[in-house]
C-alpha cells in the first residue's frame, strides 16, 4: 500500500536531518562564542598589559608616576609587563593566577595589608631589546665621585679567586709554623671564620696568641681574617641579581613634591652593606680608593683667625687667608684617611635573631642558628634568601649610612665620636673636657668660642694621635706629636706647635698663680664681710672649674679657647682679691 504524503507519519530520515541541523547551528554558535571570547581575551590581554591599566588601581599611582619620570617609561616606553614578567612568562597559567590573586586582593580590600612586592627577573633585563648586548658591563659609570663598573661585580674572575686562596694558604702555613700546634691553628681558623666586625676578630685572635705566648704580628692576623672573608665575599657575588642594587625607593615627601625621580634607581645602601660590613676602616672591600677618586680641587679646611686672636697666640700667619688642603699631597705624605674621615660610615649591618623573627616566628627556623655566625652559615643564609627567595639587602641587614659630616655635626663635634667608639664602650665620659675644648664650649668665664681650627677639615682624634705610647698606668695609648702636624702642614708650621705650647704655659702660669693668690687671700681674709667672702668664693669656684677644664682637656685641643679661658681665670681671681681688699 502506498504511503500517503499528507499523512502525519514522519520519514525515517527526518530526525537525522533535524539532528544534523542542530549540530551545525550549535557548532556555529560555539565558533562564534569562541571567536568573541578570543577577541575579548585578546583585547583584555592588550588592555591589561598597558601601564595605564596598572595605574587604574590607586595603590599603584606612585609607582606609575615614577615610571613616567624614569628613563624606562618616559623615553623608552618599556611597559610594566616587559619587566615584571620574565620573557615567555606572561602567557602562562601561573602568571594568570598571579594576576587574578592581585585583582582579588584589591577588590576584597586586602591590598593595604602588605606593600606591593613586585620582582623583576634578570632575564627581563637581559633581553635583546634591552641589555642583552652587555655593553653596560665595561662602561664606567660615575656615582658621585665613585667610578663603577658592572663587570667588576658580575664577572667571576677565577684568577683573582685563585690568587686569594693561594695567599691564604701561604699565610696559614706561615702562621702554623709559628704556632707549631695544629689544634691551636684550628682555633685560629675558627675565630677567623666568624662573621663579626674586623676589630673584634683581631682582638679575639690577639688574645689567643697572647695566651699561647707566641709572637705573631697584628698585621699578619688582620691579613689572615681578611683573606678568609674575601673568598666568601667573592662567592656571594655569584648570587647577585639586578634588583639587589637597582630597586624602587619610596619618595621623600619633602622632596620633588613627594614624587620619586626614578622608578628603578641604584640603592647605594646595598653597596655599603657589602663593602663595609665586618671590615676595618680603609682595608679590604672598605678601602677608600677602591671606589673613590681623589678630589682634584683644593679644599678650604681652616677658618681665618682674627688679627687679635692671632696676635694673642703669637701666630700672625694664621690671620692670613683661609688654609687649603690638597688630597694628593696628603696621600703622598702617608696621612691616613681615618684622620679626617673616621665618621663616614656609621652603624653596622649585623643580622640579629630578632631581625629574622620579623619573618620567622617558629623555632624550627632556628635549628641552624649559632652565634657568632660562621662564614658557612652566612653563605647558606644568602643562598636561601637572596638566590631562592629574592630578598633585598635591607630585608635582613640594618642600614649603614655613608656620608661626610654635616655642618651641624662639625659645630657640635659629634663627628669625632666614631674615633672614640672603642674607648667609649668602657669609658663613656672619659674625654668630656677634650671634646668640650675642641667644640669651644664648657667654660664659665667664656661660655662659647670658636671650635678647634681643625674642625674645618673634619680632623678627628686619629689625625693628631698617631704615635703608640703608654699612659701613667702603663696602658697602651696613641699620643699626639708634632710630627702629626708636619705630616699634613709640612715645614711651614714647624714652629707653630712650640709657639702654642709656650703661649699656653705662660697663660697657665699666670692663671695658676692668680688662683693660688686668690685662695690664700680668701683663707686669710677673716676680717672681710660675709657678703664679700661669698662673692669671692663664687668667683674663685668658677675660675677653678675653667682652670681644671684646660688642664684636664689639654689646651692644645683648642689653643684660642684655652687662652681665653685662662685669661678669664686670671681676671676673676684678681676680681675676687679686689672684693676681699675693699
Amino acid at each position: 500500500m502506498a504511503e500517503n504524503p499528507e499523512s502525519g507519519d514522519s520519514s525515517p530520515t527526518r530526525p537525522r536531518r533535524s539532528w544534523k541541523r542542530w549540530l551545525i547551528r550549535t557548532a556555529i554558535v560555539i565558533v562564534g562564542l569562541l571567536f568573541l571570547a578570543g577577541a575579548f581575551v585578546g583585547v583584555a590581554e592588550h588592555r591589561t598589559s598597558q601601564p595605564t591599566f596598572c595605574a587604574s588601581c590607586h595603590i599603584m599611582e606612585p609607582y606609575y608616576e615614577s615610571w613616567t619620570a624614569d628613563l624606562h617609561g618616559g623615553k623608552l616606553d618599556i611597559a610594566c609587563v616587559d619587566c615584571h614578567y620574565a620573557p615567555g612568562e606572561r602567557t602562562t597559567i601561573n602568571a594568570k593566577f598571579r594576576g587574578l590573586s592581585q585583582v582579588t586582593s584589591y577588590f576584597s580590600g586586602r591590598y593595604g595589608a602588605t606593600r606591593p612586592r613586585a620582582h623583576v627577573s634578570d632575564k627581563s633585563c637581559m633581553t635583546a631589546r634591552c641589555h642583552g648586548d652587555e655593553r653596560f658591563m665595561d662602561k664606567p659609570l660615575l656615582i658621585g665621585n665613585v667610578s663603577f663598573k658592572h663587570a667588576n661585580h658580575l664577572t667571576q674572575n677565577a684568577n683573582k679567586d685563585q690568587a686569594i686562596q693561594q695567599q691564604l694558604a701561604e699565610l696559614r702555613k706561615s702562621l702554623a709554623a709559628i704556632v707549631q700546634d695544629e689544634g691551636r691553628m684550628k682555633q685560629l681558623d675558627d675565630v677567623a671564620n666568624h662573621s663579626t666586625p674586623a676589630n673584634e676578630l683581631l682582638r679575639e685572635m690577639s688574645e689567643l696568641v697572647d695566651e699561647w705566648k707566641v709572637s705573631i704580628d697584628a698585621t699578619q692576623l688582620k691579613a689572615f681574617s681578611e683573606l678568609t672573608h674575601r673568598g666568601v665575599r667573592l662567592a656571594q657575588l655569584a648570587s647577585m641579581q639586578c634588583t639587589n642594587c637597582h630597586t624602587y625607593a619610596a619618595p621623600d615627601p619633602t622632596e620633588n613634591d613627594g614624587h620619586a625621580k626614578h622608578h628603578f634607581a641604584v640603592n647605594t645602601t646595598s653597596c655599603y652593606t657589602c663593602h663595609f660590613n665586618n671590615e676595618g676602616f680603609n682595608t679590604g672591600t672598605n678601602t677608600c680608593l677602591m671606589c673613590h677618586n681623589l678630589p682634584r680641587e683644593d679644599i678650604t679646611v681652616h677658618k681665618t683667625l682674627s688679627a687679635e686672636a692671632s696676635a694673642a697666640l703669637g701666630t700672625p700667619d694664621l690671620s692670613k687667608p683661609p688654609i687649603k688642603m690638597n688630597h694628593q699631597s696628603i696621600l703622598e705624605r702617608k696621612v691616613g684617611c681615618v684622620a679626617c674621615h673616621a665618621d663616614v660610615a656609621r652603624e653596622d649591618s649585623q643580622v640579629t635573631r630578632r631581625d629574622c623573627e620579623h619573618c620567622h616566628n617558629q623555632s624550627r627556623f632556628f635549628t641552624d642558628w649559632k652565634e657568632p655566625f660562621t662564614l658557612e652559615l652566612v653563605t647558606h643564609y644568602h643562598d636561601v634568601h637572596i638566590r631562592d627567595q629574592r630578598a633585598k639587602c635591607l630585608d635582613c641587614h640594618t642600614e649603614i649610612h655613608h656620608e661626610l659630616a654635616r655642618d651641624d655635626e662639625i659645630s657640635e663635634g659629634t663627628f669625632i665620636k666614631s674615633s672614640m667608639a672603642n674607648c667609649a664602650q668602657c669609658h663613656p665620659n672619659q674625654h668630656t673636657e677634650q671634646v668640650n675644648l675642641l667644640r669651644g664650649v664648657g667654660g664659665e668665664g667664656v661660655a662659647h668660642s670658636d671650635p678647634n681650627l681643625m674642625f674645618g677639615s673634619r680632623t678627628n682624634c686619629y689625625g693628631c694621635h698617631t704615635e703608640q705610647g703608654t699612659n701613667g698606668h702603663g696602658d697602651g695609648v696613641l699620643k699626639a706629636t708634632e710630627n702629626a702636624c708636619l705630616a699634613c702642614h709640612g715645614d711651614r708650621h714647624a714652629d707653630t706647635f712650640e709657639k702654642w705650647k709656650l703661649g699656653l704655659e705662660l697663660s697657665m702660669t699666670d692663671a695658676d698663680e692668680a688662683y693660688q693668690n686668690g685662695e690664700k687671700m680668701l683663707s686669710e681674709a677673716t676680717a672681710a664681710s660675709q657678703a664679700a667672702r661669698d662673692e669671692a668664693t663664687a668667683l674663685l669656684k668658677s675660675a677653678k672649674k675653667d682652670l681644671q677644664l684646660v688642664k684636664r682637656g689639654n689646651g692644645l685641643h683648642n689653643v684660642t679657647y684655652a687662652i681665653e679661658l685662662l685669661d678669664s681665670v686670671t681676671s676673676r681671681c684678681q676680681q675676687a682679691m679686689a672684693v676681699l681688699s675693699n
